[in-house]
């Protein structure tokens, strides 16, 4: 069973722009991780705003997840790769 998501959950593709016109979840903002900080900081979220990040297996979301509970992001989740994102997005893989 899915898991019900908030409404208001960001999700992010933190990915090269490449990678994302190959495939992304509709709803991703594409925020490379190695930019994340300041993408972040330009989207205004409040601090608790729950934040979905995935890349091609996890490593660069990870890296990502870190960056933001660094400055002070307390609802941030790793979800690992597209596939795995599609699966807690409740998308269909085309």
């Amino acid at each position: 069973a899915q898991a019900q998501l908030p409404a208001d959950a960001v999700w992010i593709d933190v990915r090269t722009p490449a990678e994302y016109a190959s495939g992304h979840l509709p709803q991703a903002l594409l925020i490379p991780f190695d930019s994340i900080e300041v993408g972040v900081a330009e989207l205004g979220l409040a601090k608790g705003t729950p934040i979905y990040l995935y890349c091609a297996v996890g490593g660069r979301a990870e890296k990502a997840r870190q960056s933001l509970q660094a400055l002070g992001y307390t609802n941030v989740t790793n979800v690992g790769g597209l596939d795995n994102a599609r699966q807690v997005a409740g998308e269909t893989a085309p």
